[in-house]
């Protein structure tokens, strides 16, 4: 099964920090590939062992295979290109960087009067 569409099916009944895991796969599935589980879980903001505890409740063995489901899941899905959805953050910006580019919009309105 395409390990996206298995996130998506049973996200609403995840923990809290599963939801934080699946969060950033749902959107940054791409970045999650590359990334090493230590890197996830500082990116999703969890323990390394989330990570792999999170693959296992999927229904996978460990981490390396929920990773080369999401590679196969992006591979079956056809290119698309990064769309701009507000001001300068596009769609394939990751979650720290979006974070870092609403704070740069909104801080100028915070201190003007």
């Amino acid at each position: 099964m395409n390990g996206l569409l298995r996130i998506r099916q049973r996200y609403q009944g995840l923990a809290q920090s599963d939801k934080k895991l699946a969060d950033y796969l749902l959107l940054q599935p791409d970045t999650a590939r590359h990334l090493s589980s230590q890197q996830l879980a500082n990116e999703a903001g969890v323990s390394q062992s989330s990570v792999v505890k999170f693959a296992q409740k999927l229904g996978y063995k460990g981490f390396p295979a929920l990773k080369l489901a999401l590679s196969e899941a992006l591979a079956s899905q056809p290119e698309s290109p990064s769309v701009p959805i507000h001001n300068q953050i596009r769609g394939d910006d990751p979650l720290r960087l979006v974070g870092e580019k609403l704070i740069k919009e909104i801080l100028p309105l915070c201190t003007q009067r």
